[in-house]
C-alpha cells in the first residue's frame, strides 16, 4: 500500500516493478574553491565512496583514488569536488561539495611520469565544507539575551557559506573564549535552539532545521513500497537495555533567578524501553544555559528526538542520490529516521543506510 511521501517518486530510483535494469553515471567536478571555477573531472581508479552521519561534527567524507593525470591536477590547498549522479535522460543530482583534508601518495618509478609527479598515485579523502566552519574562533562570542539565530548568522559571518535556517523563538545564555572551535558552538547553539545538528547538504548549503517528531512526520521515503530493498542482511541492533526513558533539562541561568528551570520529557509510553513498559526511571540529565522554562521543555523534547540511539536497522538499497539528512524512512509499516548512510559512487553499487525507530506519542 502506498503512502503519502515527500519526496517525488521517480520509477527509476524506487525501482517500480515494471523498471527490469536501470543505468547511471557518476561525474566528479573539480572547481576552485575560491573563485568557483570549474577546472575539470576527475577519474577515478576505482570505486568511490560518499559517507553521512549525523552523530558527527562534520557529516560527510568523500574517498577517492586518483591516477597520476588526476593526482597532478589537483591542488589539494584550494580545490574541491563535487559529485554527481547522472542519468541517460540528462537529469543529475548533485552530492554535495567537498575539500581535500588528508591525501597520501605512492611514488614509483615511470618513464612516462613527470618530474612533478613522480608517478605518483593519490588516496585521498575529502569532507564537506563543515571542515571550512569548524575552525577556531579568533573572536569571542556572546549569545546572552541575543536571538540565536541571529548569533548563528553571526558565527558564521565572514565565511563564504549559504545559510538556510529555519527560525527558532529562543534566546541565548551562553559565550565562548578565543580559541573556541566553530562546530561546537553551532552545535551549542543548534542544541538551545531547538535544532537538529546541522549539516551541508546535496545543495551546498548549510542547513538547519528544528527538531521534530518522526513518528508524526509525513515520511520522505516509503521502503514498503516497491523494490528498494535488496540483497545483503538486514541487521536490527539496539540499545533498549541501557537507554534512558525520561530527559531531564536543567539551567542555572535564568532571567529571573528566583525561579528554577527545568524541564522533563519521557520517551512516549508506546516505546518499549518507556517507564510504563519498563516499570521505572532511567534518566538523562542535561545542565544547559537556558533562559526559561519554555525554552529548556524545547530542548528537552528535542533531545529525545535527536540524541540517543534505541532501536536500529541497517538495511540495503541501491544507490539514491535524493537522500540528505533526517530523512523520515518508511519501513515495515512504522517510521524510522535516518541517523547514516553510505553509497558506493559506481552504479551497479550499493547503498547502506541507519535507520532510528520513531515511537507514536
Amino acid at each position: 500500500m502506498s503512502h503519502l511521501i515527500t519526496k517525488n517518486r521517480d520509477p527509476i530510483l524506487d525501482l517500480e516493478p515494471w523498471v527490469g535494469q536501470r543505468q547511471a553515471t557518476f561525474r566528479f567536478d573539480l572547481t576552485d574553491g575560491a573563485t568557483g571555477q570549474r577546472l575539470g573531472q576527475l577519474t577515478p581508479l576505482r570505486e568511490a565512496s560518499l559517507s553521512h552521519d549525523t552523530q558527527r561534527t562534520i557529516k560527510r567524507s568523500l574517498s577517492l583514488s586518483l591516477g597520476v593525470a588526476d593526482t597532478a591536477a589537483i591542488n589539494p590547498i584550494t580545490d574541491r569536488v563535487s559529485p554527481f549522479m547522472v542519468f541517460p535522460s540528462g537529469t543529475e543530482y548533485p552530492l554535495g561539495r567537498y575539500m581535500f583534508t588528508d591525501a597520501s601518495r605512492q611514488v614509483f618509478t615511470s618513464g612516462i611520469a613527470s618530474a612533478h609527479t613522480a608517478g605518483g598515485l593519490a588516496t585521498v579523502t575529502l569532507n564537506d565544507e563543515m571542515f571550512l566552519v569548524d575552525q577556531q574562533i579568533t573572536r569571542g562570542v556572546s549569545s546572552i539575551n541575543a536571538s540565536i539565530s541571529s548569533t548563528i548568522q553571526a558565527v558564521l559571518s565572514g565565511l563564504n557559506v549559504d545559510i538556510e535556517m529555519e527560525a527558532s523563538p529562543f534566546l541565548g545564555a551562553e559565550s565562548w573564549t578565543v580559541g573556541t572551535n566553530r562546530g561546537s558552538i553551532l552545535e551549542a547553539l543548534a542544541l538551545s535552539g531547538d535544532y537538529f545538528s546541522p549539516w551541508f547538504s546535496n545543495d551546498y548549503k548549510f542547513h538547519f532545521i528544528r527538531t521534530f517528531d518522526p513518528s508524526t512526520r509525513v515520511p520522505d521515503f516509503d521502503l514498503d513500497d516497491g523494490n528498494n530493498v535488496i540483497r545483503d542482511a538486514i541487521i536490527e541492533t539496539d540499545d533498549l537495555l541501557t537507554a534512558p526513558n525520561r530527559f531531564v533539562v536543567i539551567s542555572n541561568a535564568s532571567n529571573s533567578p528566583d525561579i528554577e528551570v527545568v524541564a522533563i520529557a519521557d520517551v512516549p509510553p508506546t516505546a518499549p524501553h518507556s517507564i510504563a513498559k519498563r516499570g521505572f526511571v532511567l534518566p538523562q540529565v542535561v545542565s544547559l544555559q537556558l533562559n526559561d522554562g519554555g525554552q529548556a521543555q524545547a530542548v528537552a523534547t528535542g533531545l529525545a528526538n535527536r540524541q540517543t540511539v534505541f532501536e536500529r536497522v541497517t538495511l540495503t538499497t541501491a544507490p539514491d542520490p535524493r537522500y540528505d539528512s533526517y530523512d523520515v524512512v518508511r519501513w515495515q509499516e512504522q517510521n524510522w529516521l535516518e541517523l547514516a548512510w553510505s553509497m558506493q559512487l559506481i552504479e551497479g553499487g550499493t547503498m547502506t543506510h541507519v535507520l532510528r525507530k520513531s515511537y507514536a506519542s
